[in-house]
């Protein structure tokens, strides 16, 4: 699963508490979220977490090759089995979503893309469990997707903090967001906007997240 767009804006966008020390990627893949976490907060140390030997490797070899390489740990372990050693400041994920679409053959690329080996109810409950007091939780789900994952965490004792609709562009619906979740309960902040302003021209708000991250930018 390499590089796209749902990374690099959960990356930018993702909330972090400034004196965050902890945290944790789930599903690290190529370990993006979590060197985009490392770059934007010098004072995370960050573990990065996926099931799949192959993406695995991918991240201990860009971990190991990066500037913030003594801040980064990756583990090739289902979640279930992973039991952090203090509590977390900062969980990010770019989940598995798909529910009950058909599976891809590629079995890699099904294992990172269905709910099966990680339902949104054992993410939800893990979060509750380890997350610290002022710790953020952030995800990205598609649009229907995000609103199954909000009910089952509505009855959980995380609250929804901050929530981000992105759309393509402005004559496309809405097909992803960004939702960050904490332990205490907060007065919603909510945003809509696009990745593309016109063809191939990224809009402001994008430009505006992602700017320390792209090299033309």
């Amino acid at each position: 699963m390499k590089v796209n767009t749902d990374s690099v804006l959960l990356g930018a966008w993702a909330p972090i508490n400034s004196n965050a020390k902890t945290g944790l990627d789930i599903g690290s893949g190529t370990g993006i979220l979590t060197l985009m976490l490392v770059q934007r907060n010098p004072n995370l140390t960050i573990t990065g977490i996926e099931i799949e030997p192959n993406a695995f490797e991918e991240s201990k070899t860009n971990f190991e090759n990066s500037e913030w390489k003594q801040r980064l740990v990756v583990v090739n372990l289902p979640l279930q089995k992973h039991i952090p050693e203090c509590k977390l400041d900062c969980i990010i994920s770019n989940p598995p979503y798909f529910i009950d679409d058909l599976k891809n053959q590629d079995a890699t690329k099904s294992q990172a893309r269905h709910t099966d080996t990680l339902s949104f109810k054992e993410l939800i409950n893990f979060a509750e469990i380890h997350l610290s007091e002022m710790g953020t939780f952030s995800l990205i789900l598609p649009k229907t997707e995000s609103e199954i994952f909000r009910n089952i965490a509505s009855e959980s004792e995380l609250h929804l903090q901050q929530i981000a609709f992105i759309q393509p562009n402005k004559n496309k619906s809405i097909n992803r967001v960004m939702m960050c979740f904490g332990k205490e309960e907060k007065e919603l902040n909510e945003e809509t906007f696009c990745v593309y302003q016109s063809h191939q021209v990224y809009s402001e708000r994008h430009h505006e997240l992602t700017r320390n991250f792209y090299l033309d930018k």
